[in-house]
C-alpha cells in the first residue's frame, strides 16, 4: 500500500484542447457516463492504492471541481490521518506562464513539508483503473529514479495526439520522450503518471524553473532522460485520453459496450463519486430504449438509442435521441430529434427542432440554453 506516498493530481497540459465547448468548467469536472466526473478515476485509483495525502491542482475555471471534490470524503480519504488540499494553479488562464511547474513552485512548501517519502503525480484526463502499488513494487525492484506509467496503443494515429511517446533502450530504460503527431499506429504512450522520491521531484521543479519560465514537468523529464534512471511500467487494461471533444464523445459511446466497460470497472476496484439521492428512473408507456446508459432521476417517454443520459433529464413522448450525450437537468419537449450531439446541463429544448451533428463533429448545445 502507498501509505508513504503523496498523491498529486496535475492540471492538464497544452495537448488538452476543447476550445469553447464546455468552457465554463475545467476538464477535471466534465460529467462522464451519466454518473461520474473525469477526476473521479485518478482520485479513486490513488485512494484504492492506499494513498492518504492528496494535492489536487485546480484548473482556471475551478468552481465545478471544488464543488465536486469537496472535502474528499466520498473518495474514502478523509480519515483522521488523511489530508486533501485543493491548490490554486493559475491566476491568469490565458498566460503562457501558466503550467504545472509554476503551480508546483507556487505551492513548493506544501510539497517540501510533506512527510511522505514518495510522490505520484498524475493528471485526470487519462481514464483507467490501475493499482499503483504494482508501479511502486516495479520502481523499487528496478532501482529507478523515476517510473512512468505507459500504455502500448494501436490507435495512436487518431487518438492520443499531442501526448508523449516513449522510446526504450535495451534494458527497458526510457531513452527518449517524443510527441505523438499521429504518424504511427502503434506507440507506447506516456500516461503522464510519474512515481519518484519526493526529493527527486523537488530537484526537478528547481531545475525546470532555472531552465525556463515556460517549462512543464514533461519538458524537464525530456531534458534529464540521460541523467536519471527513468523506467516504464506498462498498463495492461483499458485507457482513454479525454483531450478533445471527439475523445470525450466517442469514449462514452464506446463504453456503452458492456465488455469494454468491464475492462475499466473492476469488481474489486470501486470508482468513487459524489452520490445524489435521486429517485429511480421513470419510464413512461411510450419509452423505447436501446443500448443506452440511463441515470437515476430521469423521466423518459420517448425513444433513446445508443446514448448516455445523465441525472434528472426529461425526455417527452415524440422525442428521438440517438448517439448522444445528454447532461443533467436537460428537458427535451415533444417532437425534437437529436442525433450525434452533446447537450450541456439544464438546457431546455422546447420546440420540435432537429439537432444533428456527425460522428466526427458532434453538435454541441451550451448549458442553460432555451431552444
Amino acid at each position: 500500500m502507498l501509505r508513504n506516498t503523496l498523491g498529486i493530481v496535475n492540471i492538464e497540459g497544452t495537448n488538452v484542447q476543447f476550445g469553447d465547448i464546455m468552457g465554463h468548467r475545467g476538464v477535471q469536472a466534465y460529467g462522464f457516463l451519466g454518473r461520474y466526473r473525469i477526476i473521479d478515476f485518478v482520485l479513486s485509483n490513488m485512494s484504492n492504492s492506499g494513498i492518504t495525502e492528496f494535492q489536487v491542482y485546480m484548473p482556471a475555471k475551478m468552481r465545478s471541481t471544488i464543488q465536486h471534490v469537496g472535502t474528499g470524503k466520498h473518495y474514502n480519504i478523509n480519515s483522521k490521518r488523511g489530508k486533501l488540499r485543493l491548490l490554486n494553479s493559475t491566476t491568469n488562464p490565458n498566460s503562457i506562464y501558466q503550467h504545472d511547474i509554476k503551480a508546483f513552485s507556487d505551492n513548493f512548501h506544501y510539497i517540501e513539508n510533506s512527510q511522505k517519502e514518495y510522490v505520484l503525480i498524475a493528471p485526470s484526463y487519462f481514464i483507467y483503473s490501475q493499482d499503483y502499488t504494482k508501479l511502486q513494487e516495479e520502481h523499487v525492484q528496478s532501482g529507478a529514479d523515476i517510473t512512468v506509467l505507459y500504455k502500448n496503443v494501436t490507435n495512436a494515429k487518431e487518438n492520443f495526439i499531442g501526448c508523449q511517446t516513449l522510446k526504450f533502450g535495451e534494458d527497458k530504460r526510457i531513452v527518449e520522450f517524443d510527441d505523438n503527431h499521429g504518424k504511427y499506429k502503434n506507440r507506447p504512450i506516456s500516461l503522464e503518471a510519474y512515481f519518484m522520491k519526493r526529493t527527486v521531484f523537488l530537484e526537478l521543479i528547481k531545475r525546470a524553473k532555472s531552465v525556463s519560465a515556460l517549462y512543464w514537468l514533461k519538458d524537464i523529464l525530456r531534458d534529464v532522460v540521460d541523467q536519471y534512471k527513468i523506467m516504464g511500467y506498462a498498463h495492461r487494461d483499458y485507457v482513454a485520453c479525454i483531450n478533445n471533444v471527439n475523445a470525450y464523445y466517442h469514449t462514452q459511446l464506446e463504453l456503452l459496450d458492456r465488455d469494454i466497460r468491464k475492462l475499466l470497472f473492476k469488481n474489486n476496484w470501486p470508482i468513487y463519486t459524489q452520490t445524489s439521492d435521486s429517485s429511480p428512473c421513470l419510464y413512461g408507456p411510450l419509452a423505447d430504449i436501446k443500448g443506452s446508459l440511463i441515470s437515476n432521476g430521469t423521466n423518459i417517454n420517448g425513444q433513446v438509442e445508443n446514448s448516455v443520459i445523465d441525472r434528472d433529464v426529461v425526455i417527452e413522448e415524440g422525442v428521438v435521441v440517438k448517439n448522444s450525450i445528454i447532461m443533467n437537468g436537460v428537458v427535451i419537449k415533444n417532437g425534437a430529434n437529436i442525433e450525434n450531439a452533446i447537450i450541456d446541463k439544464a438546457t431546455k429544448i422546447v420546440h420540435p427542432v432537429d439537432i444533428k451533428g456527425s460522428e466526427d463533429a458532434p453538435a454541441y448545445i451550451k448549458s442553460y440554453h432555451i431552444i
